[in-house]
């Protein structure tokens, strides 16, 4: 039955490079290389259509032997492309690509998912999931990928309930204050101590003999700004952003 499949499904892509608009039902799950069981695909896929109910976004898992003469990266684009994922105008979704003779993983996202998983989002998910891609544990490596999706996606629609990054800076800003305040405070116990516009005070009359003065140029401060470099960013189908990266297992 499994084997079936997957011969129904490279018949489906190779109609779909072919005539792109008949490829709207992909499956959110692949696996054309045949590294899960049917249990496991039962509840991965199970997974992966309640995240596409709640959040409107395409979460995608695909497996195969090669990709070929395509390059991985252009592959995973085409295989998403054409096989009609994401959700939306923008074809909101993301998507990990395992090709099994390279031992390469990709992970693109899309639209509103690009928003969510940036290309450090990508390499972070990559650096959660390889070690178990390695070991050969797919269906943990895949489980927690959909997990550290939807924590990303979810994050990006509703916020995240917990931002380190402005946390730190609060914390920060509270001891630079009272750090300022017992300076402050330290400074005006020094009664004793008055600026002085002149060194009169530290001489004694008649000790010091000025011969010839003049002014000595010593150094000079250069003060260069980089200039700020354009950003460019790719894009996928119907205006909607788009990132890739991923590595080795």
């Amino acid at each position: 039955m499994k084997r079936l499949f997957s011969i129904l499904f490279a018949m489906m892509l190779c109609i779909a490079l072919a005539v792109p608009a008949l490829a709207a039902d992909a499956p959110l799950l692949y696996d054309g290389a045949d590294l899960l069981t049917e249990r496991q695909e039962y509840e991965l896929l199970r997974r992966l259509e309640e995240v596409r109910d709640e959040y409107r976004v395409d979460v995608v898992i695909a497996t195969v032997d090669s990709t070929g003469s395509y390059y991985v990266d252009d592959y995973v684009e085409e295989f998403y492309d054409q096989l009609g994922y994401g959700q939306g105008p923008n074809h909101d979704g993301v998507i990990l690509l395992l090709s099994m003779e390279e031992r390469d993983y990709r992970i693109l996202s899309n639209g509103l998912a690009a928003d969510a998983i940036t290309l450090d989002e990508i390499y972070d998910i990559g650096d959660e999931i390889v070690p178990d891609l390695s070991d050969g544990d797919y269906a943990d490596a895949f489980a927690d990928f959909i997990e550290l999706c939807v924590y990303e996606i979810d994050g990006e629609i509703n916020g995240f309930p917990f931002d380190f990054g402005k946390s730190l800076l609060i914390s920060l800003g509270i001891g630079l204050v009272a750090a300022l305040i017992a300076v402050l405070v330290m400074g005006s116990q020094l009664r004793s101590v008055h600026a002085r516009n002149t060194a009169g005070e530290y001489t004694r009359p008649g000790s010091m003999h000025l011969t010839r003065s003049g002014d000595l140029f010593l150094y000079r401060t250069v003060d260069r700004r980089r200039r700020p470099k354009e950003s460019s960013g790719s894009s996928g189908r119907s205006g909607g952003s788009r990132n890739v990266g991923g590595g080795k297992f």
